[in-house]
């Protein structure tokens, strides 16, 4: 069974990074005996979130061409922690169209061995060379979207090219969800012909913009809606992955006073 699991979003600032970078930090924080890594696998850095910087797919460009690739070294470059490590993105918006399909199946072949789990952001352009190479290798697919109409709208006419791409999503996770917005999780499984067990949410925190100019993940601000709903995807993911899934403990109630 496969350790790597891809996150796509159906159109920018559906939160992919967000979501994905939440998830992979969850499951590290709470899971100290796996190694996990993520990989952004798109046109963008994909480091909003952090607050430095270490290896990125353009600094092994070259390895990556030439199929010289030391996994050694990427991973040592990538850490951030004892058991999470990062690997970023296209740092150059002009070396973008140079990374192909196949560099992304070569990295992520190179690197499945090294890691427990692996969790890669593909953005949200289907014509990007590493997004695509990541969708292809990668079988279990998350989709990200949002109850925004010109989002869902984007969605159904861009499936089309998913299906001629053989690319189907596992899970789709709405993310942003607002439990007051009329279209809701039955609304959207309706009209986008999605089961409901194959549909998660994630609620918004109301710390979007200071996650930004923080450098952080929305985990930080310890919103308990948020981290539910993303506790849920870890397991879902950890859970595929026939691991333990990560049980919160109930607070003990204070014992009544006599």
């Amino acid at each position: 069974m496969s350790n790597m699991y891809a996150f796509h979003g159906a159109d920018a600032k559906t939160g992919t990074t967000m979501i994905t970078q939440s998830v992979a930090e969850f499951i590290a924080d709470n899971v100290k005996d796996i190694k996990i890594m993520m990989i952004s696998l798109h046109g963008r850095p994909g480091t909003e979130y952090v607050d430095r910087v270490g290896e990125s797919i353009e600094g092994i460009k070259l390895h990556l061409s030439n199929r010289l690739l030391d996994p050694g070294r990427v991973i040592e470059g990538c850490r951030r922690s004892d058991n999470f490590y990062m690997l970023g993105g296209v740092e150059s918006i002009g070396q973008v169209r140079s990374y192909h399909p196949d560099m992304a199946e070569y990295l992520l072949e190179s690197m499945e061995s090294e890691f427990d789990l692996i969790l890669a952001d593909t953005g949200n352009e289907i014509d990007n060379g590493l997004a695509v190479g990541a969708l292809e290798r990668i079988e279990e697919r998350y989709c990200v979207i949002t109850q925004q109409e010109s989002i869902l709208s984007r969605y159904e006419r861009i499936r089309p090219v998913y299906e001629r791409l053989g690319i189907d999503f596992s899970s789709y996770i709405v993310n942003k969800y607002d439990m007051q917005d009329p279209c809701d999780l039955r609304y959207i499984g309706e009209r986008l012909s999605i089961s409901r067990e194959r549909l998660l949410k994630v609620e918004a925190s109301g710390y979007e913009r200071q996650a930004e100019l923080d450098h952080r993940t929305l985990l930080s601000y310890k919103n308990e809606a948020y981290c539910k709903d993303i506790r849920l995807i870890a397991n879902r993911i950890l859970e595929h992955a026939q691991m333990d899934p990560v049980h919160v403990e109930r607070k003990k109630k204070w014992p009544p006073f006599i």
